[in-house]
Order: C-alpha cells, then structure tokens, then sequence
C-alpha cells in the first residue's frame, strides 16, 4: 500500500464508557467533490469485530457539498457489539449453517467461519466465536479501497472482492462486489445493505422524505403514527422521538427487476439527498429506522456454483434537494 496514509480515528470510550482514547486504523479517500473516511478491518485493533456483518467497507464519515451522510447513530453504553458499525455496511445470510453439526464451523461471508455453539436457528443479534478469519488484504489509491477476503475450509470456500470508489469529476459512489466460488459446494445465500444513514446529523421525522420508482404500500412498526406511505412516497407525520424505532418488513410494490431497485432520501432542512440504486434486482426492501439513523434496507438473492463468480453492485448519487415551489 505504497502511498498510504493510515489515519486514526479517536473515539472516546466507545466500549469502556470512559474518557480513554481509542484508535481504529482509518483511511480517507477523495475524488474532490466527495470525501470518505473508512474503517480498515483488523482482528486486533478495528473498529468492528463483530460477526453481522461484512468487516470491509465500514464508511464513519462521507461528506458532500458540506453535507454528511455516515456517522455514529447508537448510543454507546446501551448498543451490543454487533450493532457498534457505521456505512452502507452489509450482511449475508450464513452459509451451510443448518448443515453443520453443533461444534463444527459455518460461513458468514465477509467474516470468516464461526462455529455453530447449539442447534438454535441462527441469529443476527448474537456474536459467534470466528474459528477461521480467513485472509485479508487492502489495496488503497487516492479515490478508490479494494477490500480482498479469502476464506478457504472443507466445505465452503471463496475469494470476495469489494472496492468502494468515489467517481471521478462526479457526486457519486460505487460500491462493488465480485464473489468467487473457489469450494465444492454451492455458495446460496442473500445479502443486504443496512445502508445507516446519518444526514447532517438531523433527527429523522418530518423533514425527510422517501421516493420510489413506482407506487409502493407497506404497514408497520409506525404506519400511521409516525409516517404515511402515499403513492410513491413515504412522509414522515412527526419526529422520531426516544427509543421510538419504525420498521417495515416488507415494502409491497417494489418488483424483482434493477429498474425497481431505486430509492431517493432527502431533507428538506438542510437539502441533503441521496439516490441509492443496484445493478441486480431487489429480492426483498425492509425499512428500518431510530431517531438517529434511517436505513431503506435492499436485498439481492446470490448463487453462486463451484468455480463460478457472481458480481453486482450499489451506486449512490448525492445531491442537494431543493423544495419544489408552486
């Protein structure tokens, strides 16, 4: 990593509730209209160590025109270890785990293999001992990561690419993935984009809007109350207030197609906005949101046989949203 300046986050008392520093391997990328910090991940001293979710690509900060639109969105004497993470950060559904006997290992990919303590079904809110981390690597230049993991185990193997570039002379972001099959058996699984979005760090309620490609209805924790779904768009009626969090399942609408696989977030406030698109289609669109964060979660469905490669990607356009007058 010829050229690269490794920067140091400081975050006080994230784990310990206590005034000692901390510091977490960083790097800052830039194409000059966007700039990004992230997260590097490190088994002794990164920032996130958990087993959710996919350790490469953590954002803690990206800035756009004097807007922000990561950062720290849980409270860090109440959050447990796999929520403690920043970013368009993702999440796979395990591999071979209702295969493997209890003691024996499965896969999560982007983590490693973790072992199977109990015949309970898999669970997203408990962290797993990681038998077998795999192997990394980090390719930095100025606009672009390129995160490699490597996991090689009797059953399950793979190379897993993702790089997260700032395009060049433009105000938006590609993340992209390249999963190789290198095992025996048939990697099947999903993956999401938890996509934690902090916009200028402004309480989510009724300055933020969502639009979608076509009409979409869902109901849920705080359908009615707090937000309305209406036509293509999802309002908020009111802050989010508290420990108040809203969710829905699944939003009904959004076909299996890429052309459906678009979601505006802007705020009226401050008018920042984002466009959150993919090059495979949505299998499935969760809402997901606090006072602090709000997460259109978009999930693709992934095969992949042996000696196969299957890619895709999420591309996020930011912009200034300006208040349509009559």
């Amino acid at each position: 990593m010829k050229g690269l300046h490794i920067l140091f986050a400081i975050l006080f008392g994230v784990f310990h509730g206590n005034s000692q520093d901390i510091k977490y391997p960083e790097v800052e990328i830039s194409n000059g209209i966007i700039k990004a910090n992230l997260y590097l991940p490190d088994a002794e001293n990164g920032y996130y160590k958990g087993t959710r979710f996919d350790w490469s690509g953590v954002i803690s900060n990206l800035e756009f025109n004097e807007h922000t639109y990561f950062g720290q969105w849980f409270d860090t004497d109440k959050a447990p270890p796999f929520a403690t993470i920043m970013g368009p950060v993702e999440a796979y559904a395990p591999v071979n785990y209702n295969n493997a006997p209890v003691g024996e290992s499965f896969v999560k990919i982007g983590v490693g293999a973790l072992r199977k303590a109990s015949n309970e079904n898999y669970s997203d809110f408990k962290n797993y001992e990681i038998v077998n981390p795999g192997k990394r690597s980090v390719k930095v230049k100025g606009n672009e990561v390129k995160f490699t993991h490597m996991l090689n185990t009797d059953k399950v193997s793979y190379q897993y690419t993702k790089t997260i570039r700032l395009i060049e002379h433009e105000q938006k972001m590609v993340i992209s993935h390249v999963l190789k099959n290198t095992g025996k058996m048939q990697i099947k699984t999903f993956g999401f984009n938890h996509n934690f979005l902090v916009i200028d760090n402004q309480r989510i309620g009724k300055d933020f809007e969502m639009v979608f490609p076509v009409k979409v209805t869902g109901t849920g924790r705080g359908s009615g109350d707090v937000f309305d779904i209406v036509d293509k768009r999802l309002v908020f009626k009111r802050d989010i207030v508290g420990d108040e969090s809203i969710a829905i399942k699944h939003l009904e609408g959004l076909n299996n197609n890429v052309d459906n696989f678009d979601v505006r977030i802007h705020n009226a406030k401050t008018g920042a906005g984002v466009k959150i698109s993919g090059n495979q289609p949505l299998s499935r669109f969760r809402l997901w949101g606090t006072a602090t964060t709000i997460c259109p979660e978009t999930y693709i469905d992934i095969k992949v046989a042996p000696g196969e490669t299957y890619s895709w990607s999420y591309f996020y356009e930011f912009y200034e949203y300006k208040i349509e007058q009559d």
